[in-house]
Protein backbone atom coordinates (compact mmCIF):
# COMPACT_ATOMS: atom_id res chain seq x y z
CA UNK A 1 0.00 0.00 0.00
CA UNK A 2 3.07 2.27 0.81
CA UNK A 3 4.24 1.52 -2.26
CA UNK A 4 0.73 2.32 -4.02
CA UNK A 5 0.60 5.19 -2.75
CA UNK A 6 3.64 6.71 -3.78
CA UNK A 7 3.30 5.86 -7.25
CA UNK A 8 -0.26 7.81 -6.60
CA UNK A 9 1.53 10.59 -5.47
CA UNK A 10 4.13 10.84 -8.21
CA UNK A 11 1.62 10.26 -10.95
CA UNK A 12 -0.57 13.13 -9.33
CA UNK A 13 2.49 15.80 -8.86
CA UNK A 14 3.22 15.62 -12.25
CA UNK A 15 4.78 12.15 -12.43
CA UNK A 16 2.56 11.37 -15.33
CA UNK A 17 4.14 13.59 -17.38
CA UNK A 18 7.66 11.74 -16.99
CA UNK A 19 5.81 8.46 -17.62
CA UNK A 20 4.84 9.92 -20.90
CA UNK A 21 8.37 10.86 -21.53
CA UNK A 22 9.85 7.27 -20.65
CA UNK A 23 7.12 5.55 -22.80
CA UNK A 24 7.80 7.88 -26.17
CA UNK A 25 11.50 8.05 -26.04
CA UNK A 26 12.26 4.17 -27.20
CA UNK A 27 9.27 4.34 -29.59
CA UNK A 28 9.31 7.50 -31.35
CA UNK A 29 12.35 9.23 -32.87
CA UNK A 30 11.79 12.70 -32.62
CA UNK A 31 8.69 14.84 -31.04
CA UNK A 32 8.08 17.60 -29.44
CA UNK A 33 5.01 17.79 -26.13
CA UNK A 34 3.26 20.77 -25.84
CA UNK A 35 0.79 22.44 -23.86
CA UNK A 36 -1.71 25.50 -25.03
CA UNK A 37 -1.25 28.49 -23.27
CA UNK A 38 -3.66 31.15 -24.75
CA UNK A 39 -2.90 31.18 -28.52
CA UNK A 40 0.29 30.11 -27.91
CA UNK A 41 1.85 26.25 -27.00
CA UNK A 42 4.34 25.36 -24.41
CA UNK A 43 7.10 23.18 -24.93
CA UNK A 44 7.10 20.76 -22.30
CA UNK A 45 9.68 18.67 -23.40
CA UNK A 46 11.05 16.89 -26.53
CA UNK A 47 12.71 13.63 -27.92
CA UNK A 48 15.65 13.33 -30.33
CA UNK A 49 15.77 16.86 -30.66
CA UNK A 50 17.33 20.21 -29.38
CA UNK A 51 14.82 23.23 -29.09
CA UNK A 52 16.13 26.99 -28.94
CA UNK A 53 13.10 27.83 -28.02
CA UNK A 54 10.20 27.17 -25.01
CA UNK A 55 7.25 28.68 -26.64
CA UNK A 56 5.61 28.81 -30.22
CA UNK A 57 3.89 31.16 -30.61
CA UNK A 58 0.40 31.41 -32.14
CA UNK A 59 0.58 27.30 -33.11
CA UNK A 60 -2.33 26.42 -30.43
CA UNK A 61 -5.56 27.60 -32.88
CA UNK A 62 -3.08 26.24 -36.00
CA UNK A 63 -3.00 23.02 -33.75
CA UNK A 64 -6.55 22.52 -32.70
CA UNK A 65 -7.72 23.28 -36.35
CA UNK A 66 -6.30 20.11 -37.61
CA UNK A 67 -8.79 18.15 -35.57
CA UNK A 68 -12.46 18.03 -35.74
CA UNK A 69 -14.83 20.07 -33.87
CA UNK A 70 -16.76 17.89 -31.83
CA UNK A 71 -17.33 16.91 -28.23
CA UNK A 72 -15.59 14.76 -26.10
CA UNK A 73 -17.23 11.53 -25.34
CA UNK A 74 -15.32 9.78 -22.91
CA UNK A 75 -13.31 11.41 -19.93
CA UNK A 76 -10.29 11.42 -22.63
CA UNK A 77 -9.18 10.45 -25.68
CA UNK A 78 -6.26 10.14 -28.39
CA UNK A 79 -6.23 11.40 -31.46
CA UNK A 80 -4.37 11.68 -34.45
CA UNK A 81 -4.04 14.63 -37.31
CA UNK A 82 -1.53 15.82 -40.51
CA UNK A 83 0.02 19.17 -39.99
CA UNK A 84 2.25 20.88 -41.58
CA UNK A 85 5.69 22.00 -42.29
CA UNK A 86 8.60 20.59 -39.97
CA UNK A 87 6.22 18.53 -38.13
CA UNK A 88 4.01 16.85 -40.37
CA UNK A 89 1.52 14.89 -37.58
CA UNK A 90 -0.23 15.83 -34.22
CA UNK A 91 -1.07 13.30 -32.11
CA UNK A 92 -3.80 14.91 -29.49
CA UNK A 93 -4.30 13.94 -25.42
CA UNK A 94 -7.09 16.03 -24.65
CA UNK A 95 -9.52 15.87 -21.77
CA UNK A 96 -12.69 18.03 -21.43
CA UNK A 97 -10.92 21.45 -20.47
CA UNK A 98 -7.27 19.95 -20.87
CA UNK A 99 -5.00 18.80 -23.77
CA UNK A 100 -1.52 17.93 -24.68
CA UNK A 101 -0.36 18.21 -28.48
CA UNK A 102 2.80 15.69 -29.88
CA UNK A 103 4.27 16.69 -32.90
CA UNK A 104 5.64 13.86 -34.42
CA UNK A 105 8.05 13.47 -38.12
CA UNK A 106 6.22 10.20 -38.52
CA UNK A 107 2.91 9.22 -38.58
CA UNK A 108 2.38 7.26 -35.46
CA UNK A 109 0.76 3.64 -36.17
CA UNK A 110 -2.27 1.91 -34.51
CA UNK A 111 -0.15 -0.34 -31.85
CA UNK A 112 1.47 2.95 -30.98
CA UNK A 113 -1.94 5.19 -30.49
CA UNK A 114 -2.89 2.02 -28.08
CA UNK A 115 -0.55 1.99 -25.99
CA UNK A 116 -0.19 5.59 -25.37
CA UNK A 117 -4.04 5.54 -23.83
CA UNK A 118 -2.84 4.51 -20.47
CA UNK A 119 -0.86 7.29 -20.10
CA UNK A 120 -3.28 9.63 -21.19
CA UNK A 121 -5.31 8.60 -18.42
CA UNK A 122 -2.48 9.14 -16.39
CA UNK A 123 -2.37 12.98 -17.73
CA UNK A 124 -5.98 12.70 -17.07
CA UNK A 125 -5.66 12.27 -13.09
CA UNK A 126 -3.26 14.75 -13.03
CA UNK A 127 -4.88 16.99 -15.02
CA UNK A 128 -8.30 16.63 -12.39
CA UNK A 129 -6.10 16.68 -9.90
CA UNK A 130 -4.28 20.25 -10.42
CA UNK A 131 -8.19 21.46 -11.28
CA UNK A 132 -9.17 20.38 -7.69
CA UNK A 133 -6.64 22.01 -6.45
CA UNK A 134 -7.08 25.09 -8.12
CA UNK A 135 -10.75 24.99 -7.38
CA UNK A 136 -9.56 24.32 -3.42
CA UNK A 137 -7.16 27.29 -3.95
CA UNK A 138 -9.71 29.45 -5.65
CA UNK A 139 -12.56 28.40 -3.09
CA UNK A 140 -10.19 29.25 -0.22
CA UNK A 141 -9.62 32.99 -2.08
CA UNK A 142 -13.60 33.43 -2.42
CA UNK A 143 -14.11 32.33 1.41
CA UNK A 144 -11.55 34.71 2.39
CA UNK A 145 -12.73 37.81 0.17
CA UNK A 146 -16.67 37.15 1.33
CA UNK A 147 -15.14 37.11 5.27
CA UNK A 148 -12.86 40.27 4.31
CA UNK A 149 -16.00 42.26 2.35
CA UNK A 150 -18.25 41.11 5.27
CA UNK A 151 -15.74 42.74 7.69
CA UNK A 152 -15.34 45.97 5.18
CA UNK A 153 -18.89 46.15 5.27
CA UNK A 154 -19.23 47.01 8.33
CA UNK A 155 -17.23 50.29 8.20
CA UNK A 156 -16.97 51.45 4.69
CA UNK A 157 -19.71 53.69 5.29
CA UNK A 158 -19.00 55.18 8.91
CA UNK A 159 -18.23 58.60 8.94
CA UNK A 160 -14.59 59.40 8.79
CA UNK A 161 -12.12 61.87 7.55
CA UNK A 162 -10.96 61.65 4.13
CA UNK A 163 -7.83 60.69 5.04
CA UNK A 164 -8.68 58.35 7.83
CA UNK A 165 -10.78 57.13 5.06
CA UNK A 166 -7.90 56.47 2.82
CA UNK A 167 -6.20 54.47 5.55
CA UNK A 168 -9.55 52.13 6.04
CA UNK A 169 -9.32 51.40 2.65
CA UNK A 170 -5.78 50.88 1.94
CA UNK A 171 -5.83 48.45 5.13
CA UNK A 172 -8.95 47.00 3.22
CA UNK A 173 -6.89 46.21 0.32
CA UNK A 174 -3.73 44.97 1.19
CA UNK A 175 -4.72 42.96 4.22
CA UNK A 176 -7.12 41.37 1.53
CA UNK A 177 -5.14 40.72 -1.46
CA UNK A 178 -1.76 41.56 -0.40
CA UNK A 179 -0.35 43.64 -3.40
CA UNK A 180 3.35 44.01 -3.96
CA UNK A 181 2.52 47.85 -2.86
CA UNK A 182 -0.46 50.04 -2.67
CA UNK A 183 -0.74 54.25 -2.92
CA UNK A 184 -3.61 56.53 -2.97
CA UNK A 185 -3.28 59.62 -4.60
CA UNK A 186 -5.62 62.54 -4.84
CA UNK A 187 -6.82 64.70 -7.66
CA UNK A 188 -6.98 68.55 -6.62
CA UNK A 189 -7.87 68.94 -10.38
CA UNK A 190 -4.26 70.33 -11.58
CA UNK A 191 -2.50 67.19 -10.31
CA UNK A 192 -2.43 64.19 -7.82
CA UNK A 193 -1.27 64.83 -4.52
CA UNK A 194 -0.22 61.21 -2.63
CA UNK A 195 -2.73 60.52 0.22
CA UNK A 196 -1.89 57.60 2.22
CA UNK A 197 -0.44 54.02 1.76
CA UNK A 198 3.27 53.02 0.02
CA UNK A 199 4.55 55.94 -0.28
CA UNK A 200 5.73 57.09 -4.10
CA UNK A 201 6.18 59.69 -6.61
CA UNK A 202 2.78 60.90 -8.00
CA UNK A 203 1.90 59.55 -11.68
CA UNK A 204 1.42 63.20 -14.12
CA UNK A 205 -2.48 63.58 -14.81
CA UNK A 206 -2.68 61.77 -17.99
CA UNK A 207 -4.48 59.15 -18.94
CA UNK A 208 -6.96 58.02 -17.04
CA UNK A 209 -5.96 60.36 -14.04
CA UNK A 210 -7.08 62.91 -16.24
CA UNK A 211 -10.12 61.71 -17.66
CA UNK A 212 -13.54 63.71 -16.81
CA UNK A 213 -15.85 60.42 -16.45
CA UNK A 214 -14.34 57.64 -14.12
CA UNK A 215 -15.99 54.31 -13.39
CA UNK A 216 -14.78 51.86 -10.45
CA UNK A 217 -13.56 49.36 -12.41
CA UNK A 218 -9.80 48.24 -11.97
CA UNK A 219 -7.49 49.49 -15.37
CA UNK A 220 -3.95 47.72 -15.59
CA UNK A 221 -1.19 50.51 -16.82
CA UNK A 222 1.27 47.98 -17.07
CA UNK A 223 0.89 44.51 -17.71
CA UNK A 224 3.24 43.06 -20.02
CA UNK A 225 5.80 42.62 -17.16
CA UNK A 226 6.40 42.20 -13.05
CA UNK A 227 5.25 44.26 -11.25
CA UNK A 228 1.92 44.67 -13.04
CA UNK A 229 0.06 48.26 -12.12
CA UNK A 230 -3.72 48.76 -11.72
CA UNK A 231 -5.81 51.59 -11.06
CA UNK A 232 -8.80 51.72 -9.46
CA UNK A 233 -10.45 55.24 -9.69
CA UNK A 234 -12.92 56.12 -6.72
CA UNK A 235 -14.74 59.53 -7.37
CA UNK A 236 -18.01 61.26 -7.04
CA UNK A 237 -18.89 64.60 -7.80
CA UNK A 238 -16.27 66.03 -4.99
CA UNK A 239 -13.74 64.00 -4.76
CA UNK A 240 -11.41 62.01 -7.23
CA UNK A 241 -9.24 59.19 -5.74
CA UNK A 242 -7.17 56.81 -7.75
CA UNK A 243 -5.84 53.68 -5.69
CA UNK A 244 -2.51 52.63 -7.86
CA UNK A 245 -1.37 49.09 -6.45
CA UNK A 246 1.07 46.86 -7.69
CA UNK A 247 1.64 43.14 -7.65
CA UNK A 248 4.21 40.51 -8.65
CA UNK A 249 1.75 38.01 -10.61
CA UNK A 250 -0.91 39.72 -12.57
CA UNK A 251 -4.51 39.32 -10.53
CA UNK A 252 -7.62 37.89 -12.28
CA UNK A 253 -10.62 36.21 -11.84
CA UNK A 254 -11.71 36.94 -8.21
CA UNK A 255 -9.55 39.48 -7.32
CA UNK A 256 -10.61 41.86 -10.03
CA UNK A 257 -13.86 40.98 -9.20
CA UNK A 258 -13.40 41.94 -5.55
CA UNK A 259 -11.07 44.75 -6.21
CA UNK A 260 -14.38 46.46 -8.58
CA UNK A 261 -16.15 45.60 -5.56
CA UNK A 262 -13.86 47.33 -3.18
CA UNK A 263 -14.12 50.55 -5.33
CA UNK A 264 -18.29 50.87 -6.02
CA UNK A 265 -18.50 50.52 -2.58
CA UNK A 266 -15.82 53.05 -1.67
CA UNK A 267 -17.15 55.15 -4.45
CA UNK A 268 -20.97 54.77 -2.68
CA UNK A 269 -19.45 55.64 0.44
CA UNK A 270 -17.75 58.72 -0.61
CA UNK A 271 -21.12 60.08 -1.98
CA UNK A 272 -23.07 59.33 1.62
CA UNK A 273 -19.97 61.08 3.11
CA UNK A 274 -20.48 64.41 1.20
CA UNK A 275 -24.76 63.88 1.70
CA UNK A 276 -23.73 63.77 5.05
CA UNK A 277 -21.50 66.51 5.38
CA UNK A 278 -23.83 69.02 3.40
CA UNK A 279 -26.96 67.42 5.57
CA UNK A 280 -24.94 69.06 8.78
CA UNK A 281 -23.75 71.44 7.17
CA UNK A 282 -27.08 72.75 6.25
CA UNK A 283 -28.81 72.21 9.51
CA UNK A 284 -26.04 73.92 11.11
CA UNK A 285 -27.17 76.54 9.01
CA UNK A 286 -30.77 76.47 9.92
CA UNK A 287 -29.69 76.07 13.44
CA UNK A 288 -27.56 79.48 13.39
CA UNK A 289 -30.09 81.18 11.57
CA UNK A 290 -33.34 80.35 14.15
CA UNK A 291 -30.75 81.19 16.85
CA UNK A 292 -30.21 84.22 14.96
CA UNK A 293 -33.98 85.33 14.36
CA UNK A 294 -34.96 84.30 17.86
CA UNK A 295 -31.97 86.58 19.75
CA UNK A 296 -33.35 89.59 17.30
CA UNK A 297 -37.05 88.89 18.92
CA UNK A 298 -36.30 88.60 22.08
CA UNK A 299 -33.85 91.54 21.97
CA UNK A 300 -36.12 93.97 20.19
CA UNK A 301 -38.80 93.15 23.26
CA UNK A 302 -37.07 93.71 25.42
CA UNK A 303 -34.83 97.21 23.83
CA UNK A 304 -38.93 98.24 23.41
CA UNK A 305 -39.31 97.87 27.68
CA UNK A 306 -36.32 99.78 28.36
CA UNK A 307 -37.20 103.09 30.04
CA UNK A 308 -33.78 104.63 30.20
CA UNK A 309 -30.73 105.69 27.69
CA UNK A 310 -28.31 103.45 30.18
CA UNK A 311 -30.46 100.40 30.08
CA UNK A 312 -31.10 100.67 25.94
CA UNK A 313 -26.82 101.11 25.77
CA UNK A 314 -26.26 97.86 27.51
CA UNK A 315 -29.14 95.90 25.99
CA UNK A 316 -27.85 97.07 22.80
CA UNK A 317 -23.87 96.13 23.26
CA UNK A 318 -25.77 92.78 24.44
CA UNK A 319 -27.90 91.62 21.79
CA UNK A 320 -24.84 92.56 18.83
CA UNK A 321 -22.95 90.45 21.00
CA UNK A 322 -24.73 87.45 21.27
CA UNK A 323 -25.78 87.89 18.02
CA UNK A 324 -22.83 87.81 16.04
CA UNK A 325 -20.75 85.81 18.97
CA UNK A 326 -18.63 87.97 19.81
CA UNK A 327 -15.63 88.29 22.34
CA UNK A 328 -15.92 92.11 22.94
CA UNK A 329 -18.32 95.20 21.63
CA UNK A 330 -17.58 98.72 22.20
CA UNK A 331 -20.42 101.26 21.56
CA UNK A 332 -20.53 105.41 20.54
CA UNK A 333 -23.22 107.56 20.22
CA UNK A 334 -23.99 110.74 19.26
CA UNK A 335 -24.33 113.15 22.57
CA UNK A 336 -26.54 115.86 21.65
CA UNK A 337 -25.51 117.55 24.60
CA UNK A 338 -21.80 117.18 24.43
CA UNK A 339 -22.14 117.74 20.27
CA UNK A 340 -20.09 114.91 19.76
CA UNK A 341 -19.85 111.21 19.45
CA UNK A 342 -18.97 109.36 23.21
CA UNK A 343 -18.50 105.44 24.05
CA UNK A 344 -21.59 104.37 25.71
CA UNK A 345 -21.04 100.66 26.52
CA UNK A 346 -18.38 97.83 26.36
CA UNK A 347 -18.88 94.18 26.95
CA UNK A 348 -16.41 91.89 27.07
CA UNK A 349 -18.02 88.17 27.33
CA UNK A 350 -21.00 89.36 28.82
CA UNK A 351 -19.66 91.55 31.27
CA UNK A 352 -18.88 95.15 31.18
CA UNK A 353 -16.00 96.75 31.08
CA UNK A 354 -15.05 100.21 32.10
CA UNK A 355 -14.11 102.65 29.81
CA UNK A 356 -12.65 106.44 29.52
CA UNK A 357 -15.51 108.52 28.39
CA UNK A 358 -13.45 110.41 25.72
CA UNK A 359 -15.73 112.91 23.92
CA UNK A 360 -14.92 113.29 20.05
CA UNK A 361 -15.96 116.70 19.17
CA UNK A 362 -16.62 116.88 15.82
CA UNK A 363 -20.14 117.92 14.04
CA UNK A 364 -22.72 115.54 13.39
CA UNK A 365 -22.35 112.87 10.61
CA UNK A 366 -25.01 113.21 7.92
CA UNK A 367 -25.10 111.22 5.34
CA UNK A 368 -27.62 110.89 2.35
CA UNK A 369 -29.40 107.93 2.28
CA UNK A 370 -27.52 106.57 -1.32
CA UNK A 371 -23.93 107.50 0.76
CA UNK A 372 -24.54 105.51 3.62
CA UNK A 373 -22.52 102.34 4.61
CA UNK A 374 -23.84 99.92 7.02
CA UNK A 375 -21.09 97.24 7.53
CA UNK A 376 -17.08 98.21 7.94
CA UNK A 377 -14.45 95.52 7.87
CA UNK A 378 -11.71 97.13 9.26
CA UNK A 379 -9.35 94.80 7.68
CA UNK A 380 -9.79 96.12 4.30
CA UNK A 381 -11.97 99.42 4.79
CA UNK A 382 -11.43 102.71 6.64
CA UNK A 383 -13.95 104.22 9.22
CA UNK A 384 -11.83 107.54 9.03
CA UNK A 385 -14.29 108.23 5.78
CA UNK A 386 -16.77 108.88 9.10
CA UNK A 387 -14.26 109.72 11.78
CA UNK A 388 -11.22 109.46 13.56
CA UNK A 389 -11.96 107.50 16.81
CA UNK A 390 -9.78 108.47 19.68
CA UNK A 391 -10.58 105.35 21.81
CA UNK A 392 -8.12 103.00 22.70
CA UNK A 393 -10.43 100.29 22.57
CA UNK A 394 -10.58 100.82 18.96
CA UNK A 395 -7.68 99.37 18.51
CA UNK A 396 -8.92 95.58 19.19
CA UNK A 397 -11.80 96.23 17.14
CA UNK A 398 -12.91 94.03 13.35
CA UNK A 399 -15.89 94.92 12.60
CA UNK A 400 -18.29 98.22 12.70
CA UNK A 401 -21.82 98.37 12.09
CA UNK A 402 -23.22 102.32 11.88
CA UNK A 403 -26.45 103.56 13.27
CA UNK A 404 -28.32 106.25 11.20
CA UNK A 405 -31.78 108.05 11.91
CA UNK A 406 -32.39 109.82 8.81
CA UNK A 407 -29.42 110.88 7.87
CA UNK A 408 -27.62 111.64 10.96
CA UNK A 409 -24.77 108.90 11.62
CA UNK A 410 -26.43 107.91 15.96
CA UNK A 411 -23.55 105.83 16.72
CA UNK A 412 -22.01 102.73 15.61
CA UNK A 413 -21.46 99.09 17.01
CA UNK A 414 -17.92 97.69 17.11
CA UNK A 415 -17.21 94.08 17.18
CA UNK A 416 -13.60 92.59 18.14
CA UNK A 417 -11.16 91.13 16.30
CA UNK A 418 -11.44 87.09 15.73
CA UNK A 419 -15.36 87.66 15.68
CA UNK A 420 -16.81 85.01 12.96
CA UNK A 421 -17.83 87.28 9.63
CA UNK A 422 -21.43 87.68 9.61
CA UNK A 423 -23.48 86.17 6.95
CA UNK A 424 -26.19 87.64 5.17
CA UNK A 425 -28.81 86.67 7.85
CA UNK A 426 -26.59 87.81 10.62
CA UNK A 427 -26.07 91.21 8.88
CA UNK A 428 -29.53 91.60 8.48
CA UNK A 429 -30.35 91.10 12.04
CA UNK A 430 -27.44 93.03 13.19
CA UNK A 431 -28.79 95.74 10.98
CA UNK A 432 -31.88 95.94 12.63
CA UNK A 433 -31.32 95.59 15.87
CA UNK A 434 -29.10 98.83 15.29
CA UNK A 435 -32.21 100.59 13.96
CA UNK A 436 -34.12 100.03 16.25
CA UNK A 437 -31.50 100.84 19.09
CA UNK A 438 -31.93 104.10 17.49
CA UNK A 439 -35.50 104.44 17.59
CA UNK A 440 -35.62 103.20 21.13
CA UNK A 441 -33.24 105.99 21.93
CA UNK A 442 -35.23 108.58 20.68
CA UNK A 443 -38.32 107.75 23.01
CA UNK A 444 -36.51 107.40 26.27
CA UNK A 445 -35.95 110.47 28.10
CA UNK A 446 -32.13 112.09 28.28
Amino acid sequence: MEKLYEQMNFILSGGALKLLMDFLTPRVGTALVTHPGDSDLEIIDAVGVQTTELILYGWAPKAAAVFPVRPIGEKFEVSQAPFEGEWPWIVRIRGISWAFYIFLREKADDDLLRDLKPYAGFLSLWQDHRQIEDMDKRLSHLSYTILATKNTLASIFEPMPLDYYAAFLTDVVRESLFPHSISIFRDNGRSLAFLEGDERTPPPREGIYAQNILSAVPVFTREDSSPYEMVMPIADESERLFCVTEWDRKPMGETLNFMELIGELARCALSIYRLRAESGKKKLQISSESFTIFSLAAGISALSKQKNRKGVFLLTADIFREISEAGECFLVIWDKEKAGYIPAACLRQDLPVSFEPLLLTIPPIRKAQEERKFFFDLSKTDISELMAPPWPEMSAMRYIFPVWTDDLLAGFMALSAGTPLPDEIKLAALRIAGQFAALTLSKVPE
